[in-house]
């Protein structure tokens, strides 16, 4: 279970932030993209966070 905190791993392949690591900052429900990662390293557009689908998210232990 991914819940605040939990640093993860990208997974999604046409993500700005694929295989980079970031840290989830909220959790929602019933919605497709619930997970909310945030990262150091912001977009073209200076975008830092992105909602993503648990099994897009990968673990870190760290």
């Amino acid at each position: 279970m991914i819940k605040k905190g939990t640093v993860v791993k990208i997974l999604r392949k046409e993500s700005y932030w694929y295989q980079d690591i970031g840290t989830v900052v909220k959790v929602e429900k019933d919605i497709k993209y619930p997970i909310l990662v945030r990262f150091i390293k912001e977009t073209y557009s200076g975008v830092n966070s992105n909602n993503f689908a648990e099994n897009e998210l990968l673990l870190v232990n760290s």
